[in-house]
Formats: C-alpha cells, sequence, structure tokens
C-alpha cells in the first residue's frame, strides 16, 4: 500500500498541489475532518476500513466542505461489481491498477474544478 502512495504523490507532484497522506480509511477521515481537502484520492482494500466504507462515511459528515470532496478510488479490481459499490457509496470515478499517470491525471481533471491535465 505505501508502493501505491509513493506512485500516486509521484503522479501528483506534476499538480503541484498540497496534499496529506492517510494509511488506513480511519486516519484520512481524522485528518479530512481536521483539515479540509480539495480531493480525496483512496484505495478500495484498505484495513481496517475498506475505501467503499471510508466513501460512505465520508458523505455522511455534516459538513458540506468534507462530504462533498470528490473522490476517486483506485483498484486492482476489474470487477463491475466493486465499482457499482464505489458509485453507490458515493465515489465520483475510478482509475484501475497499475496506474497510468496520464489517465490518472485526466480523471483528476474531470472531477476536481478548474484543472487541466
Amino acid at each position: 500500500r505505501r508502493k501505491v502512495r509513493t506512485i500516486v504523490r509521484t503522479f501528483l507532484l506534476e499538480l503541484r498541489p498540497s496534499f496529506l497522506e492517510a494509511t488506513d480509511g480511519e486516519r484520512a477521515l481524522r485528518l479530512i475532518r481536521l483539515s479540509p481537502v480539495d480531493l480525496v484520492i483512496a484505495d478500495v482494500k484498505m484495513d481496517p476500513m475498506d475505501g467503499i466504507t471510508f466513501v460512505r462515511t465520508l458523505r455522511q459528515d455534516e459538513r458540506p466542505r468534507i462530504r462533498d470532496v470528490p473522490v476517486i478510488m483506485l483498484t486492482g479490481d476489474r470487477s463491475e461489481e466493486i465499482r457499482k459499490q464505489g458509485l453507490e457509496a458515493g465515489a465520483n470515478a475510478f482509475v484501475t491498477k497499475p496506474i497510468d499517470p496520464k489517465t490518472l491525471l485526466e480523471t483528476i481533471a474531470r472531477v476536481l474544478p478548474g484543472t487541466r491535465s
């Protein structure tokens, strides 16, 4: 999981954002609640809280700045069922692993207003 975060961080440096990193969904929620962000990129397979549960919990927050943040899910699972669950939970988009930098940047541009790929 650290390897995936490193790869994503490398791709994101091209956009020059400031960003926070968390090793799991529970830590991510704590960080986002302390310091709201413009975009979340989360893996479907996280422990102890998986990505689908993370997104569902994020979408239930009472603060619009947190609840409405765009979420891109990463997954190595190509099944439509995972995508369906993620979208129903509130994910805005999916990127399949292995991550292609161009696809990730295009997806960010699509879900994050004011961003160009």
